[in-house]
């Protein structure tokens, strides 16, 4: 009897040992934030849906944040947010007070190179995501194209796009496309982000737009799809939205498993959504406290009323959903994570070989 007596005296002191612990873990990370600032890197310019996001989430996450910092957002665009994402993991930081998001495809990069990754996307501390997005590609009214299978049509005529960089989705994702099912777009880059090739498509200086997020495009235009000033010519999803479900998916063009696990890597990333991340390195207890900051926003009344006003569709993902598709990502044939580096013109022997001719 006396010793399970001292036995359940033991135990009790180590609950109680293990409670004041915590207590003393989360008064220590609120001091961390009390009377300071977090900043909120967005890897794009202002304007474009990820910026809108970005801003959604900085007005309300720091009544959930131990300490209740005030945020602040920064844009920090450049090469399709790989400027974020090489900066968020090399000098950012890791005080925990520093935390961003980048594009996902930007993070596939590092899997299918020949582009200056400097970071490993298994390394970082997802938070989570606020959505999990669905792009398509989009034709301007007046150009004549109605589905994708007009812009595959032999000896017809090739649909001229917009694209800010050559990394960016709406660059890589009609070279994909290009590559595996034989569509027939031109891609013209250099505009300034999304907002820049939005305003091209109402000059008539290109046709149409594709990785573009629909979310977006309802925040950006919200009378584009309704008026049929753009019509949708494939989901660049693996799924078909439930808004939209007379428009095929890309993976339905999809003819064999390689081509299934290339667009994978390409458009598969969107399970994703807009994923928010802390540098590597951060101290676990800070890690904890800003993965359940997020959550809570996510739950959090005010700031899903927010969303709704400003257009913008919240089904949140966990950090343990981002880290599950890069782990799949990871493991693809390197057969086919080849095959997308060549679909993405990415060989830079190639380009070098025809600079000397």
């Amino acid at each position: 009897m006396k010793a399970s007596v001292l036995l359940a005296g033991l135990g009790a002191l180590a609950l109680l040992g293990s409670g004041a612990s915590n207590d003393a873990s989360a008064a220590g990370v609120a001091k961390v934030y009390k009377g300071k600032s977090v900043d909120v890197i967005v890897g794009y310019n202002p304007g474009g849906g990820y910026d809108a996001y970005t801003r959604l989430l900085a007005r309300h996450i720091g009544n959930h944040i131990p300490g209740k910092p005030r945020t602040i957002v920064k844009n920090m665009g450049g090469a399709g947010s790989l400027k974020a994402a090489n900066y968020l993991y090399n000098v950012a930081k890791k005080n925990g007070r520093i935390f961003g998001m980048f594009a996902g495809g930007v993070a596939m990069d590092a899997l299918i190179g020949g582009r200056k990754t400097r970071f490993d996307p298994l390394k970082f501390n997802w938070l989570g995501s606020m959505t999990e997005s669905s792009s398509a590609c989009y034709a301007w009214h007046t150009t004549g194209f109605k589905t994708l299978k007009d812009v595959m049509k032999k000896g017809g005529k090739r649909m001229i796009l917009g694209a800010s960089s050559g990394g960016s989705s709406t660059a890589a994702w009609p070279k994909t496309m290009n590559a595996f099912i034989g569509t027939n777009f031109k891609v013209i880059t250099g505009y300034k982000g999304s907002k820049g090739i939005i305003l091209a498509m109402e000059r008539g200086e290109v046709q149409g737009l594709c990785g573009y997020f629909i979310s977006s495009i309802r925040n950006v235009r919200p009378t584009w799809l309704k008026e049929g000033k753009v019509v949708m010519l494939v989901q660049e999803a693996k799924k078909r939205h439930a808004d939209f479900p007379n428009i095929p998916t890309v993976f339905e063009y999809a003819k064999n498993k390689a081509t299934k696990q290339a667009f994978n890597l390409v458009f598969g990333w969107q399970v994703m959504g807009r994923p928010f991340t802390l540098p590597p390195g951060v101290a676990p207890d800070r890690v904890a406290a800003m993965r359940k900051a997020f959550w809570d926003t996510m739950q959090d009344k005010k700031f899903l009323k927010d969303g709704k006003k400003s257009r913008l569709t919240i089904k949140p993902r966990t950090y343990k959903q981002v880290n599950a598709y890069l782990k799949e990502a990871w493991a693809s044939p390197k057969k086919v994570v080849k095959s997308v580096f060549y679909a993405l013109d990415r060989d830079k022997k190639k380009h070098k070989r025809k600079k000397k001719k």
